[in-house]
């Protein structure tokens, strides 16, 4: 059931950004990110673009396999102490009674490996995260290290490459986003248009209009504001739609 609702979660963000930019639902309007209130627990910390329109970039997508990959982890993790505590239970009242021991060493086996798994479960979700969107399976360069965004204490710290912990601490959001948190939208006739800033992979974007899709402005495009290499820019996105 799980892996059901794993790829019914990709099938939305990978095939239907093209039918959301049809409308726009205004689900995210109190921060530059969708919240967990507006969105729910596997979808928050996505960009406005893509909550609201559908306008889901790889950003968004690996922010969803983020969110899941820390909320099955999470669980993992609380079932590996329940292990522990019930575990040191048995030992504590064996008494002398070597079954009861025994028992006590398998649940604490059993949890060590659990936590184990839960370790490298964890290191597995950012080295897939640093793979698929940068390339590389390191989450730092020579200079900084990064933290997870874990609560308030972490607010302003660098969580990845040219970005910050936002939203109370919560939210890892790339300078770009930060610097351009709104978009604009326009209306002539029946003819919508929505223009916004977004970290952009321009060795791969549009950067013309193609039929309705969504493309960048070459000229307002600006290095060092986004997670990844000098391809990876800051730039304006646009695209529109007929009502």
């Amino acid at each position: 059931m799980r892996r059901l609702y794993f790829l019914i979660v990709v099938f939305l963000l990978i095939f239907l950004p093209q039918m959301g930019l049809a409308y726009d639902s205004r689900i995210c309007q109190q921060s530059s990110v969708c919240l967990e209130k507006e969105v729910g627990v596997f979808m928050q910390g996505i960009s406005k673009g893509c909550g609201n329109s559908g306008n889901c970039s790889l950003a968004d997508i690996m922010t969803v396999f983020v969110n899941v990959g820390n909320y099955v982890v999470g669980i993992i993790g609380g079932i590996v102490l329940l292990m522990y505590v019930i575990g040191g239970f048995f030992m504590l009242v064996s008494g002398g009674n070597n079954e009861r021991v025994k028992k006590g060493k398998q649940y604490m086996t059993i949890s060590t490996i659990g936590l184990i798994i839960v370790m490298f479960s964890y290191l597995g979700i950012y080295a897939l995260r640093g793979v698929l969107q940068y390339g590389s399976v390191a989450l730092t360069d020579a200079k900084n290290e990064y933290v997870a965004c874990s609560g308030p204490t972490v607010e302003g710290t660098s969580c990845d490459l040219n970005s910050t912990c936002t939203n109370g601490g919560y939210t890892c959001e790339s300078v770009c986003r930060q610097n351009h948190p709104d978009s604009t939208k326009t209306t002539s006739g029946n003819l919508t248009i929505i223009r916004g800033y977004d970290c952009v992979d321009t060795d791969t974007q549009a950067s013309s209009s193609s039929e309705g899709n969504p493309f960048y402005n070459p000229s307002t495009c600006q290095k060092k504001l986004c997670p990844g290499d000098d391809s990876v820019q800051c730039c304006q996105i646009e695209y529109s739609y007929v009502e």
